[in-house]
C-alpha cells in the first residue's frame, strides 16, 4: 500500500526525515487497519515502520499528531479528485467517487472519524474545511462561501461518520445518494447543467 504523507511547511527535506515520516505514516495506516486507534501504541508503530522508538519524538509529539498528518494527506489527495467535478457541477460523480475513496480506505477513515474519538473527527472536520476554503472553488450565487463550505463538509463528514459507525453494510451508492439529497442539493441545485 502506497500512502504518501503530505509534508508539513518548515519540515526538512532531508531524505531520512522523508523517508522516516513516510515510514511512520504508512505503518499507521497498516495498523489502524489491524486494530482500533486507541490500542496502537507507539512502540507498535517504530517496529512496524522500522525506525528508532526516539525518532519518532523527533518528528510528533504523539500518535494523534501523526494521524492528524495522515488525514491531512488524505483530505488533500480527496479535494482534488473531488473539486474538478464541484466545479463542473456534477454531483453524481462527486458523490460516487467520494464513496468509492472512503469504501477503499474504510479502515484508515473509520478511524479518523469514529475510532479516535469525538476530538479527532472535529479536528478532521475543521482541517478539511479550512482546506476546502483555501481551495479556488467557487460558490453558487448568494450563499456565504464560508458557510456553504462548512455546509458540504461538515455534512458529509456527518453522513460518512453515520455510515461508517452505524450503516457499515450499506452499499456506497445508497450513501451516495444520501449524501446528494442531503448535502449537495441543496447548495448545489442552481448548478446541476441540463
Amino acid at each position: 500500500m502506497d500512502h504518501k504523507i503530505a509534508k508539513r511547511s518548515g519540515v526538512s527535506s532531508d531524505a531520512r526525515v522523508v523517508r522516516s515520516r513516510a515510514a511512520l505514516g504508512a505503518a499507521l495506516v497498516e495498523l489502524v487497519a489491524e486494530r482500533p486507534f486507541g490500542e496502537i501504541t507507539i512502540a507498535m508503530l517504530t517496529d512496524r515502520a522500522k525506525v528508532g522508538y526516539a525518532t519518532f519524538f523527533r518528528h510528533y509529539p504523539d500518535l494523534s499528531a501523526l494521524l492528524i498528518e495522515v488525514a491531512d494527506s488524505l483530505i488533500a489527495e480527496l479535494l482534488s479528485k473531488l473539486l474538478p467535478m464541484l466545479q463542473q457541477g456534477d454531483r453524481l460523480a462527486l458523490v460516487r467517487t467520494l464513496t468509492a475513496e472512503v469504501m477503499s480506505r474504510r479502515t484508515l477513515c473509520h478511524a479518523l472519524l469514529t475510532g479516535a474519538g469525538d476530538p479527532m473527527r472535529q479536528m478532521v472536520t475543521q482541517r478539511a474545511i479550512a482546506q476546502a476554503l483555501a481551495s479556488p472553488a467557487e460558490t453558487p450565487d448568494g450563499l456565504p462561501r464560508e458557510l456553504a463550505v462548512t455546509h458540504l463538509v461538515g455534512g458529509a463528514l456527518t453522513i460518512l461518520t453515520w455510515w461508517l459507525d452505524r450503516a457499515p453494510d450499506m452499499a456506497a451508492d445508497d450513501v451516495a445518494a444520501i449524501l446528494d439529497r442531503l448535502v449537495l442539493a441543496p447548495v448545489l441545485v442552481a448548478q446541476v447543467p441540463g
